[in-house]
Parts: C-alpha cells; structure tokens; sequence
C-alpha cells in the first residue's frame, strides 16, 4: 500500500512539474516578444512607397507550415484595421528564396490581401537586406525545396528620407493589439 502511494506520488510531481515547465515560460515572457529597436538604415527598393510605416515580413512563396498562418494572420489583422490607418500602412512579404519566376512573390502576397506587395530580390540585394534585417535562413535539410527561416514581423518607419526598423515581433501569434498601437504612435494617430 505504501509503496502504491509513493508511486503515484511521484508521478503526479512529475506531472506537475511537466505542466510547470511547458506554462512557466509564458508567464515571464509577455512583452518580451516585441523588441524595440529604432535603427535606421539605407536601402532601396523595397520601402520606396508612399507609406509612412511598413510590415515586413520574410519568407518565401509556397511555405504552408510558417509563412502561410503568419501571412493569413496578419492579412486578418490588416483587414480588421480602420481604413484610414490602413492607408497609412505597407505589408511586404520579401521572399529569400530568389525564385526563377520573379513574379511568384507578388502573386504569394496578393493572395493573402489585395493590398500587400510581394518583393522579388536578386541574391546580392537579398544578402544586404537579410543582413541588415538579421534574417536567418537557409536551405533544409530534409526537404530542397523548403527553407527554415527567421519569422519575425518588422515594423519600419519612414520619416524625412530616413528609415527605421522601429519594433521586431518575434513570438508568434503575433501580439497584434500592440502592433496596431505601434502603428498608430508611428503613423502619428
């Protein structure tokens, strides 16, 4: 009997502390996921618009298991905001993987919203981007086509011929009732 009782004993510790692992983490890292950074920086192309802040995120055509729920929630997110700050606001999905057909990107990102740009890079451009953004990615290992990458969300400002990464989302699902008031301090709302 009392062999019995210290059997479940132990395992509902170490049940426990099973359960205390997976939720602790959570608990100490609200906030922690957006990082505020207001660096500027000097490249081309990808930001030339007339939007005052812009959300970027990398990744590439086709990826269903990352770049698919990331791109749909924040499309969701994007429709959900007021069309005056929409206005204000630029979604482009950069893709790493350099595809032959330059206009897979564009075609990826319209699918999500008709609003959001999809950006073909050659590698050099892409290297600079990547590096200045601190994009990770890199080929698979299990699959040739697939790539494991970064999924952070970038948001930049765009002032007086300036741009800035201001704030980088990094755990997702993104917390997007703090992006929108980031947009709005950004966009002056």
């Amino acid at each position: 009997m009392k062999k019995n009782f210290l059997g479940w004993t132990l395992l509902v510790l170490v049940l426990l502390c099973s359960v205390l692992i997976m939720v602790l983490p959570t608990l100490f890292t609200k906030g922690v996921s957006r990082v505020e950074l207001h660096q500027t920086f000097d490249l081309p192309l990808i930001l030339d618009s007339d939007k005052e802040v812009e959300l970027l995120f990398f990744g590439y055509s086709g990826c269903s298991d990352i770049c698919t729920p990331r791109l749909a929630s924040i499309s969701y997110f994007y429709a959900g905001l007021d069309k005056k700050l929409q206005s204000k606001i630029g979604v482009r999905f950069v893709d790493i993987s350099s595809p032959e057909d330059r206009t897979l990107p564009q075609r990826f990102a319209k699918f999500f919203h008709r609003d959001f740009k999809g950006i073909y890079l050659d590698k050099a451009t892409l290297r600079d981007y990547t590096k200045e953004f601190s994009v990770f990615f890199a080929p698979s290992l299990m699959d040739d086509f697939e790539y494991e990458h970064t999924t952070n969300l970038y948001l930049v400002k765009k002032e007086l011929g300036t741009k800035e990464i201001s704030y980088v989302y990094s755990a997702y699902p993104y917390d997007f009732k703090q992006i929108e008031l980031d947009i709005k301090e950004l966009s002056g709302e």
